[in-house]
């Protein structure tokens, strides 16, 4: 898989998912140093439904790196002949995944900050928050190879502070990062060769669950303005 079809694959499912009418024009970058490849687009659920004054959105972003190019830039046996030799002809390779970035943003409008919560307060944001995206943005631990993979994870919420001229702490914004792997097919020349699954279905259900994830994030919120 190129990276043109997995980025037409990408608009596909998130246009499925019922995210597209609400996605930013996406950026993509080319880092000249390694030659890789960023995508990133930003998601809004519309005023309706944030939570005020807190204004809502996700990124999301993946990078396509150098070698995932020159590995599709032909079949799985080519490569690795280019990579191992003749001795190589017959050796057998791992699936690629590539890591999708997503992170879910809450800001405030400039000059009008919160009093930062009290140690109560952020421990029970933090309860809700973990029930609310645990099952939608989890850890998942998969064995290959006799070794243990993570395939997703999630980070703990943040709080963007601002101080003020008396020294006191405003908070200014929450954030969370999580990420998931998307597992890639390869390519091979061998025709009878048994075919990887296409990532249509996994990038469906990831988009689905990320735009659960923010209607539940923002939901959420609710206990930052009980102060």
């Amino acid at each position: 898989m190129t990276y043109e079809q997995f980025r037409t694959a990408w608009y596909e499912a998130l246009t499925e998912a019922g995210m597209w009418s609400y996605l930013a024009r996406p950026t993509e970058t080319v880092h000249l140093g390694g030659m890789s490849r960023t995508c990133q687009v930003y998601v809004h659920l519309g005023h309706s439904r944030e939570i005020e004054p807190f204004q809502t959105s996700a990124s999301l972003r993946w990078t396509w790196d150098a070698l995932q190019a020159a590995r599709t830039a032909t079949t799985e046996e080519d490569v690795v002949i280019q990579f191992l030799g003749d001795k190589g002809r017959h050796q057998d390779t791992e699936r690629p995944w590539l890591r999708v970035d997503l992170i879910l943003s809450a800001t405030l409008p400039w000059g009008a900050p919160l009093p930062l919560p009290d140690p109560d307060m952020w421990r029970a944001w933090l309860a809700d928050v973990t029930e609310r995206l645990e099952p939608l943005l989890s850890t998942d631990w998969e064995p290959r190879d006799e070794k243990i993979a993570i395939l997703a994870t999630r980070s703990e919420p943040e709080a963007e502070v601002q101080p003020s001229a008396d020294g006191q702490l405003h908070l200014t914004g929450v954030k969370l990062s999580a990420w998931e792997g998307i597992e890639l097919p390869r390519h091979w020349d061998d025709p009878n060769r048994e075919q990887d699954e296409h990532p249509y279905e996994q990038l469906v259900n990831f988009a689905e669950r990320v735009r659960e994830a923010m209607d539940e994030w923002n939901q959420s919120l609710i206990h930052l303005l009980r102060q």
